[in-house]
């Protein structure tokens, strides 16, 4: 089986696959759908190099940050710098839209899915680095639950009159139900420090 899937990889006659090619168009529909929501216009996330440029001036404040990426030239160390400064980008795109910490690991592994989670989804964009996010790191990684009050009233119960069963000849009568009463419970999720 893999054989005959690198037999069909190694025929494209392009030169890329198609996986290649959706996974492009995921990355840049996603990050469009980012920039919009940093109040940008979505176009640059068309122009390579352009894009990463714009990308880490929304979500680090620091545009030329992109450039540590060319030590990638270096053999082995230079491979390891990258992925650690991509990481670095993929951790300010979390915390500037206000996502937990843990989604750093989904733009670096899964760049073009998290992007249009972050885009399409109902993420926020709260600055580089996330400086305008007042919520914690515990209310970040929480969703919030709504509830509705049906009714406030509480149930109507009835004692039976006709004794329910007899002890030594005397009747036996249900004990009426008893309420209890009602608490206040606060359900806040998005807490401030």
């Amino acid at each position: 089986m893999w054989d005959s899937i690198a037999t069909a990889a190694q025929n494209q006659s392009g030169g890329t696959s198609t996986f290649e090619l959706l996974w492009s168009v995921a990355t840049i529909v996603g990050m469009w759908k980012m920039f919009e929501k940093a109040g940008r216009p979505g176009w640059p996330s068309l122009i390579p190099f352009y894009n990463t440029y714009k990308h880490c001036e929304i979500v680090m404040g620091n545009p030329w940050y992109w450039l540590r990426m060319f030590v990638v030239i270096i053999p082995v160390i230079g491979w390891i710098a990258a992925i650690y400064f991509y990481f670095q980008i993929s951790k300010a795109t979390a915390q500037a839209y206000g996502k937990p910490e843990s989604w750093a690991w989904g733009y670096l592994l899964l760049t073009p899915v998290f992007y249009c989670m972050t885009g399409f989804g109902d993420a926020d964009y709260y600055g580089p680095y996330g400086v305008g996010d007042n919520r914690t790191s515990a209310a970040r990684g929480a969703r919030t639950v709504d509830f509705d009050v049906i009714s406030n009233e509480p149930a109507q119960y009835t004692v039976n009159e006709t004794p329910q069963y007899t002890v030594n000849g005397t009747p036996q009568y249900a004990e009426p139900v008893k309420e209890a009463e009602e608490e206040t419970v606060d359900f806040t999720f998005d807490q401030t420090e």
